[in-house]
């Protein structure tokens, strides 16, 4: 009897990852408000009323899509673990994170759009920005006083561009795929961010 159950209860998880990764796929492709339950269901191969059994709704397959996809690679998850210069030093890492995580990266593109509006749905869940800008600002500051540095560098300013670079340079990517060229262009504003913080560039102490 306990085999059975065992068993039961692994094709029950084996169906929630088909139902996952299938959403996953066409809430990337084509965004979450266009996105069915019948669709998924069609690319699982299952009825919309398992989907149901297992997630209650379309909102309950989201949720349980981004718990388990988790921070990565998502921008305010990423650079609100990093602290001090590395908000800026680290973002190179990052973006290997960004060319590591495609499907990924069109989800959160997609539901940005769709919920950039304060009175969205899932606003006040997905879009940190003022958080975001505020933290960059901090941590530089605390990392020019730390080292002695004084300069008429605007963090805030410094920190709105830094955000702006990652919409930018991510959306740019998602269009041509250029793994090389968001690379490069994430060292290049980590180095020169860095210059005009603390006079250094990327491959530089500080």
């Amino acid at each position: 009897m306990a085999q059975n159950v065992s068993a039961s209860a692994q094709r029950g998880v084996e169906r929630r990852t088909r139902i996952l990764d299938a959403a996953l796929e066409l809430f990337a492709e084509q965004g979450f408000i266009l996105t069915s339950l019948p669709m998924i269901a069609e690319r699982v191969g299952i009825t919309h009323a398992g989907i149901l059994h297992h997630f209650g709704s379309k909102e309950g397959v989201l949720r349980a899509l981004l718990e388990r996809e988790g921070p990565v690679p998502h921008f305010s998850a990423w650079v609100l673990n990093e602290s001090g210069a590395d908000v800026i030093a680290k973002l190179p890492e990052y973006a290997e994170l960004v060319i590591e995580h495609p499907l990924e990266m069109e989800l959160q593109f997609q539901l940005f759009w769709e919920n950039r509006h304060k009175d969205d749905p899932m606003h006040e869940e997905l879009l940190y920005d003022n958080l975001i800008r505020e933290h960059i600002a901090t941590e530089l500051a605390a990392a020019m006083s730390a080292r002695g540095v004084s300069n008429e560098a605007d963090h805030g300013v410094l920190a709105y561009n830094v955000f702006a670079f990652v919409i930018g340079a991510n959306s740019q990517w998602l269009v041509g795929r250029d793994d090389v060229m968001l690379r490069a262009a994430y060292r290049r504003l980590a180095d020169s961010a860095l210059q005009v913080l603390f006079g250094q560039a990327q491959g530089s102490p500080i």
